[in-house]
């Protein structure tokens, strides 16, 4: 019996080895995939806070809720390359630092991506349909033809000072808590509190910046983790053929 407990336990420890990997597999490494060409997104990695034992591997099984997973998936917030696309309301940040955009309800969130067009009203906007806000967290609004977007935000409509682009940036350790919502989008919790964007940042007029996926260093994470899946496969297999083993033969008359 004791062998019996001991291989159902390799069961379960199996199984633990495979679990960070399923989500590493399903919500980092295929997403960052999906997104390779999604304009200005940032890559997801897993960090395990503890080792996964044997009782989490369990529970997980049983459907119980785990009030803190052991992994967490973090962004890396660093910057992509550049795309040259001449539009005028294509804009990229050259260093740290966010777009505010703001959705219908007033809400605000930030984002790198800086591909905006005009509204029947004029307005700058995100194609989610979210205003590009000023330095006073107001709509931009366009009125005129020749637009120029210069390093430090000012718009300038027909020559003459229309807008600044608002900007934000955060201190390194928030970086953190920020709020992945998807489409680019960033929320902030109220604990956390914006800081001026870096002398050094400039604002590029007609350029995008590209997702930060290294799509060749993803496709050998994708190949590694699936390895290291089917390993523990593997084990599940064997200590399970042992485990029909040891019941068959407890027991038998000799």
């Amino acid at each position: 019996m004791k062998r019996r407990s001991v291989l159902i336990r390799g069961l379960y420890i199996s199984a633990a080895g495979m679990l960070p990997r399923r989500v590493q597999q399903e919500d980092t490494v295929a997403n960052n995939l999906a997104n390779i060409s999604t304009i200005g997104y940032k890559k997801s990695t897993i960090f395990l806070r503890k080792l996964i034992g044997a009782s989490y591997a369990l529970d997980h099984a049983l459907g119980k809720d785990i009030s803190q997973p052991p992994e967490e998936i973090r962004i890396d917030f660093s910057q992509g390359t550049f795309e040259k696309t001449d539009n005028p309301f294509d804009i990229a940040f050259n260093g740290p630092g966010f777009f505010r955009v703001q959705d219908s309800s007033g809400q605000i969130y930030y984002t790198r991506n800086g591909q905006f067009y005009l509204d029947g009203n004029g307005n700058l906007v995100n194609s989610g349909g979210f205003f590009l806000l000023d330095d006073q967290k107001n709509k931009i609004r366009i009125d005129g033809n020749d637009v120029k977007i210069m390093g430090n935000g000012h718009i300038l409509v027909d020559e003459q000072l229309s807008a600044t682009i608002g900007t934000a940036d955060f201190n390194a350790k928030d970086y953190t808590a920020l709020e992945s919502l998807g489409m680019e989008l960033f929320r902030k919790p109220a604990s956390v509190s914006e800081i001026p964007v870096s002398t050094g940042t400039v604002i590029l007029q007609g350029f995008l910046e590209e997702s930060n996926v290294d799509p060749i260093r993803t496709m050998v994470d994708m190949i590694e983790i699936f390895r290291s899946f089917e390993s523990g496969q593997r084990a599940i297999l064997v200590q399970d053929q042992a485990l029909q083993k040891v019941v068959n033969d407890v027991g038998t008359v000799r």
